[in-house]
């Protein structure tokens, strides 16, 4: 889709984000006032381009994102550009000597070499990015010094915490490391002199004991599609944005299972989830939800929400329980293996990659969807029962949320 508007800074502030219904991935802006100039609008990002014909082929070339550059500078740009270009001159093909590469170029470079990023990754890095180091985008690699590097990242540490630091500089590292697989007059990377933070693996996981609580709390909340969203996550193990994305269309009834259609970790393909028994009847009550087919009527989401996306996105409750909604997916795991199944389904159940580079035997076993149905099952019921406190059986009897698993 192409559409032409005179490119201001107002103008392109107000110009929407392409939806994820939308069928078009992009949407193109050429500016009024010079040809060729424009601003290609996407999901995430608005980025200023040129684009002209040379030698018979339509030829685009990126010149950097709004809210990096102002419109001017990228017009100004753009004009060189193009007259480069009036001259029979690819830009695309010429490379840059390694003093004018930029951090912005080399993240650029290094987000578009893999083609299997999620999204969700791709927007943590640039978030990152502009966020902590806005200011090293326009600035050339051989200007970043060993203590630049060091500074920064100490006080990152101080002000945002050791895990942001690190993972901000983790990017700066890797956008570094692949320009200079194309420049190596770079030299050392800068971030040998960052001293990293020691990390320790966060575990989020509700106890055992204060699942009873929380769960209560959660059942009692007035808004029914932030709590159910809160359940879902505990019964299904998704990741928090895996779970918001669900859409009506993604659920087999006659399976009883969930299409998750691009997922984050160690499968990058699509795969099925298994429903147990309780998520089914909690889907089932989300279609009869009178909230949602009163505010939200139509509408594709299994969770929506007045947002821009249409759906859920984290849920900010505080309850009398601590956690986080990425603490529900460590609860899930945790009350998993204590059940004893295999880990290797916990693994599939999670979308957790396999060992198969140290284990031969995990390099045969595929994610059968029956295959997993009793494992979902078993860990959905003891879910119930450290949930609910006591449940009955099919036999009438009660049974404890202390009583000692099957094996």
């Amino acid at each position: 889709m192409t559409t032409s508007i005179k490119l201001t800074q107002s103008a392109i502030k107000g110009l929407p984000f392409v939806q994820p219904d939308d069928k078009k991935r992009q949407h193109l802006y050429f500016d009024t006032e010079l040809k060729g100039f424009g601003v290609c609008v996407g999901a995430k990002a608005k980025t200023f381009f040129v684009q002209r014909d040379l030698q018979g082929k339509t030829v685009r070339t990126s010149i950097g994102r709004y809210g990096v550059y102002t419109v001017d500078q990228a017009r100004e740009e753009a004009r060189e550009l193009l007259m480069k270009m009036g001259k029979g001159i690819n830009p695309n093909k010429e490379e840059k000597p390694a003093a004018s590469v930029t951090f912005g170029d080399a993240l650029d470079l290094h987000l578009k070499s893999n083609k299997k990023r999620s999204e969700r990754t791709l927007k943590d890095y640039r978030y990152l990015s502009d966020q902590y180091l806005s200011d090293w985008l326009k600035k050339p690699l051989t200007e970043v010094t060993r203590k630049d590097c060091r500074e920064r990242h100490h006080k990152i540490g101080e002000k945002n915490g050791p895990y942001v630091a690190n993972s901000v500089f983790r990017v700066f590292r890797a956008a570094y490391n692949h320009a200079l697989k194309i420049h190596d007059e770079l030299g050392v990377n800068p971030t040998i002199a960052v001293d990293w933070f020691p990390e320790e693996r966060r575990k989020a996981a509700i106890p055992s004991a204060d699942l009873t609580a929380w769960y209560k709390e959660v059942t009692a909340m007035t808004n029914p599609i932030r709590r159910d969203y809160l359940r879902f996550v505990l019964f299904t193990g998704l990741r928090r944005e895996s779970a918001a994305v669900v859409r009506w269309e993604h659920i087999d009834w006659e399976k009883k299972a969930l299409l998750i259609p691009r997922p984050k970790g160690g499968e990058t393909r699509a795969f099925l989830l298994p429903l147990s028994d309780f998520l089914i009847d909690l889907l089932k009550e989300r279609q009869k939800c009178e909230q949602a087919k009163t505010f939200f009527p139509g509408s594709p989401w299994v969770f929506p929400a007045e947002s821009k996306s249409g759906h859920i996105a984290e849920p900010k409750e505080k309850l009398g329980v601590k956690f986080t909604v990425h603490g529900l997916r460590n609860t899930f795991i945790t009350v998993a293996e204590s059940l004893d199944i295999s880990p290797y389904a916990i693994k599939m159940l999670v979308n957790h990659s396999l060992p198969d580079k140290q284990d031969v035997t995990a390099g045969y076993i595929s994610p059968e969807l029956d295959r997993l149905r009793a494992p979902m099952q078993e860990i959905s019921d003891r879910l119930r029962l450290l949930c609910e406190g006591e449940k009955k059986t099919q036999k009438g009897q009660a049974v404890s949320r202390n009583a000692k698993p099957k094996k």
